[in-house]
């Protein structure tokens, strides 16, 4: 074998290798099910700010609860309210933080998934980096569950072309 044939080997290899390598890289998807039926899936990165917004039952107060997506799930990192009624309701500790029409805290929670059970009046929705998905549209009674997945690229590439 010459010399330069070893040599096309070798970078034919070693580019095989980056793109294996590559392609084994973990992607992550949040998907939301009803039912056993996938309603969305979004690629997104660990960090990705995800808000859980509706409007409180009982006080009728818009309210939002602010997580980061992470690779286990969710990290809750604050919650907020027009109410402080609500925020008491929850258990957050006073004294609250106020943001033109906010009560807001911090909070400190890390959630393998979300489960949401749509009321009458809640209009749950996410938001998930500036995209909202109606959660509220699984209609009233429905259990709404919120995942992060993740897969190599490789099998995320082939399942958002298989979505299409």
């Amino acid at each position: 074998m010459k010399g330069s044939d070893v040599a096309r080997r070798a970078g034919i290899a070693l580019v095989a290798a980056v793109l294996l390598a590559a392609a084994a890289i973990p992607s992550y998807h949040l998907t939301v099910t009803s039912g056993g039926a996938r309603l969305w899936t979004l690629p997104i990165s660990p960090g990705t700010p995800v808000t859980l917004a509706y409007t409180n039952s009982i006080y009728r107060a818009p309210t939002e609860e602010r997580f980061a997506a992470t690779a286990r799930g969710f990290s809750l990192r604050a919650v907020r309210s027009t109410s402080e009624a609500v925020l008491a309701y929850n258990g957050l500790e006073a004294p609250y933080r106020r943001h033109g029409i906010w009560y807001e805290t911090p909070a400190s929670r890390t959630l393998p998934s979300l489960t949401v059970r749509i009321g009458r009046t809640g209009r749950q929705h996410l938001i998930v980096a500036g995209r909202m998905l109606p959660l509220y549209d699984a209609g009233e009674g429905a259990r709404v569950q919120i995942d992060i997945e993740r897969a190599p690229r490789a099998v995320a590439a082939l399942r958002d072309w298989a979505l299409r």
